[in-house]
């Protein structure tokens, strides 16, 4: 049953816009950034999917409270076919988010940047993979979930614009990555929706993602090994 009273729907999606900027808030009179490289990792690193799960949790709270949860939470079930399939449009989506990342850099005739995974110098261990993949669990839960369901069954918007709304809000909340994550993360969140639309299974969307957090937390392995290259990155999330 949704709430006759669509003020309280619209401020649960306002309110989830940019979790990870929480950050920027609760650092705001702490030490300049860059003063302590160590201390900002582990914001990056703690930070980030903390507020994630703090904002997602308070949502779903609120949107269970107020009986306008949409089925789109609640659908699990899915064909076979489609695991394997999210599994490899979301390893794909990591290239596709480089390449769109290094279009900005084509006009200037500089080349094409080596792939890079921005983590803000924090080292890579179980603590770094446990943080994106519970990023990514806590993002389809918000964005795919909550935000596409709100919008397309609660307020009756077309299938597309609830996607494109929730993949703008889901792009605006990389935007403590930068500006350039947030360009990569419009075309990953369109993805994430799309599939969550054809398939009519949030599982897909969250394979997809967890399987694109998943090559990234390897290419942070392999980079964390090698020389640290230069040029575009590759966000978390």
């Amino acid at each position: 049953m949704w709430s006759h009273t669509r003020s309280l729907e619209l401020l649960v999606l306002a309110a989830t816009v940019a979790p990870a900027e929480l950050i920027r808030v609760a650092t705001a009179f702490g030490p300049a950034a860059g003063a302590d490289r160590a201390r900002a990792a582990r914001r990056g690193l703690l930070g980030a999917p903390a507020a994630y799960l703090l904002v997602t949790a308070a949502a779903l709270a609120v949107a269970a409270d107020g009986g306008f949860v949409p089925d789109t939470l609640t659908g699990w079930r899915t064909g076979a076919l489609w695991l394997p399939a999210a599994a490899a449009a979301g390893a794909a989506l990591v290239g596709a988010e480089f390449a769109l990342g290094a279009v900005p850099r084509l006009p200037a005739g500089t080349g094409l940047p080596r792939l890079a995974v921005h983590r803000d110098g924090g080292a890579v261990g179980g603590g770094y993979a446990a943080a994106v993949l519970v990023t990514a669990a806590a993002e389809e839960l918000l964005y795919r979930g909550l935000w596409t369901g709100v919008l397309h069954e609660g307020l009756h918007l077309p299938a597309g614009v609830a996607v494109a709304a929730a993949a703008a809000a889901y792009a605006v909340g990389h935007l403590f990555f930068g500006g350039l994550a947030v360009a990569q993360k419009a075309l990953s969140g369109t993805v994430f929706g799309l599939l969550m639309v054809v398939s009519g299974s949030l599982a897909v969307p969250l394979v997809a993602h967890l399987a694109q957090n998943g090559v990234v937390f390897a290419l942070a392995v392999r980079q964390e090994r090698g020389a640290r290259p230069a040029g575009g990155r590759e966000a978390v999330g």
